[in-house]
């Protein structure tokens, strides 16, 4: 289906060119179009933008209106939605309160979601077994990378016996479903606006991506702007108190472990996995911080309703 001509046909703006997969520039800067084939997923994703924007000073990459002042175009076979695309990273150490105000109204909306209302996606650990086996036959890895990787196996095995001990002490609590918060480059600057870039994909229950945004944040900014970032957030909601061992339980399960085993395996040439065990090893590292810096922070609670 050739999608331009309809953009030109619906919406208020003048397209130029087609920049990338989904991407066009227009006499209104650059926007994104997608295709959805889920009318719920569709709704659900409009309304969490709508919810967690915040005029004039935080915005969401919400669904532009057509002529027809429509958030959405019907298609033959799904619905086609454009959104503003804007590339300028917003800035994160120094700008926790910025980021902590607008994941936390994510959360608020997550929690408030009903199960019925949308399919979210689960994960579960993987098994471990076949990974040792891999690695004790790889010849992609000289002996010191595989010993290393062993060990961390190990270490993986004992991180996800202590999450499922903190998760049994909480199991009937329902966790949040909201967007993939992923990463530090999902919030764009334009201006001084802190505008997100959200996804079209299902949404997650609980704090799988949330937990890999924040050992990127604490890889990149240090342990004390995590610490910052996490009371900023509890300055607009109870995070601690509501989530903060379910979040400490998410945090132990090594998904970084696999993510690069998953690398690792795929890999044909030697170069290639020398290049996934050096990122592997920094995710690990900044993963063991983040675990360290969440443990201390939790454990901050019980100290003020012990005194």
């Amino acid at each position: 289906m050739d999608i331009l001509p309809l953009i030109k046909e619906n919406y208020p703006f003048e397209v130029k060119s087609q920049l990338d997969e989904g991407i066009i520039d227009t006499s209104q800067g650059r926007k994104r179009y997608r295709i959805w084939h889920d009318e719920a997923l569709l709704n659900w994703h409009q309304e969490w933008r709508e919810k967690c924007s915040r005029n004039p000073y935080q915005l969401t990459d919400r669904m532009l209106q057509t002529k027809d002042k429509k958030k959405a175009i019907k298609l033959e076979e799904g619905w086609l939605t454009v959104h503003d695309d804007i590339i300028d990273p917003y800035p994160t150490k120094d700008y926790e309160q910025k980021w902590a105000h607008f994941i936390a109204r994510m959360i608020e909306f997550g929690t408030a979601t009903k199960d019925n209302r949308i399919s979210a996606a689960k994960r579960e650990f993987p098994s471990t077994s076949e990974w040792k086996v891999w690695v004790s036959k790889t010849t992609l890895l000289d002996e010191k990378k595989r010993n290393i990787l062993q060990s961390c196996i190990q270490e993986a095995m004992r991180r996800k016996h202590k999450a499922l001990e903190l998760r049994k002490k909480s199991k009937e609590k329902r966790l949040p479903i909201m967007d993939k918060v992923s990463s530090t480059t999902q919030a764009k600057k334009i201006y001084e606006l802190f505008v997100w870039q959200g996804t079209a994909e299902a949404p997650e229950y609980g704090f799988v991506s949330l937990t890999h945004f924040l050992q990127q944040w604490v890889g990149e900014n240090g342990e004390e702007s995590l610490v910052k970032l996490l009371n900023e957030i509890e300055e607009q909601i109870p995070f601690r108190q509501m989530y903060g061992n379910e979040l400490l339980a998410e945090a132990w399960l090594p998904w970084e472990l696999v993510h690069a085993m998953k690398l690792l395996q795929q890999s044909e040439e030697k170069e290639e996995t020398e290049i996934h065990f050096s990122t592997f090893q920094k995710e690990w590292n900044d993963r063991r911080q983040l675990v360290l810096t969440l443990i201390n922070w939790v454990k901050e609670d019980r100290k003020k309703v012990a005194t």
